[in-house]
C-alpha cells in the first residue's frame, strides 16, 4: 500500500463505487444501488468509506432499528486486495461512533456462521445472541451478534 487509506463519510459521488464493491465482494447477494442512496439520506453519518488515491477500498453501513436505542451494522465490505490492513475494524469503529452520537446504546449485526469476519466482531466486543436458521431464507443461517456501546 502506497499511501494510507483515508476514512470519511460517503457522498453521492461514491454511490456507484460502493455498489460495485458490494457486487465484487458479495456477488449476487447484494443490496440494490438505490438502497445505499436511501441509507445515506436516512443516516448520512453511518455510511463510511475507506479511500486511497481516489479509489474506494471498502465501506461500512450502519442504520437504526425501530427502537432508536438499537443500531445495526447493516453491511461491511472490503476489496480483497485491501484486506488484512485493519480497514474493516476502523470503519466499524467509525460507524459505532456515529451510532453513539445518535444516542444508540446497542449495535447488532448478523453474520454467516462460516464467515471468518466473526473473529473480528468478537474481538471488538460483540457477543452472540442467537443463531437464526433460515434468516434470509433456506440455507441462509446467520449468527445474531450484539455489542453494548454505552
Amino acid at each position: 500500500m502506497h499511501s494510507s487509506p483515508v476514512l470519511r463519510l460517503a457522498t453521492h459521488a461514491d454511490m456507484h463505487a460502493i455498489w460495485q464493491i458490494d457486487a465484487d465482494v458479495f456477488g449476487e447477494d447484494v443490496y440494490p444501488g438505490f438502497f445505499f442512496r436511501q441509507a445515506m439520506d436516512l443516516w448520512p453519518e453511518l455510511l463510511v468509506v475507506a479511500e486511497r488515491e481516489d479509489r474506494l477500498l471498502g465501506y461500512a453501513l450502519g442504520g437504526l432499528g425501530q427502537d432508536r436505542s438499537q443500531g445495526w451494522l447493516l453491511s461491511l465490505a472490503v476489496r480483497p486486495e485491501a484486506r488484512g490492513f485493519g480497514l474493516a475494524e476502523q470503519m466499524m469503529l467509525q460507524v459505532e461512533q456515529g451510532l453513539l452520537k445518535l444516542e444508540v446504546e446497542r449495535v447488532r449485526l448478523t453474520v454467516d456462521p462460516a464467515n471468518p469476519a466473526q473473529r473480528l466482531y468478537f474481538r471488538l466486543g460483540y457477543q452472540q445472541l442467537a443463531e437464526e436458521r433460515g434468516y434470509f431464507g433456506p440455507g441462509e443461517d446467520r449468527l445474531l451478534l450484539e455489542k453494548a456501546l454505552t
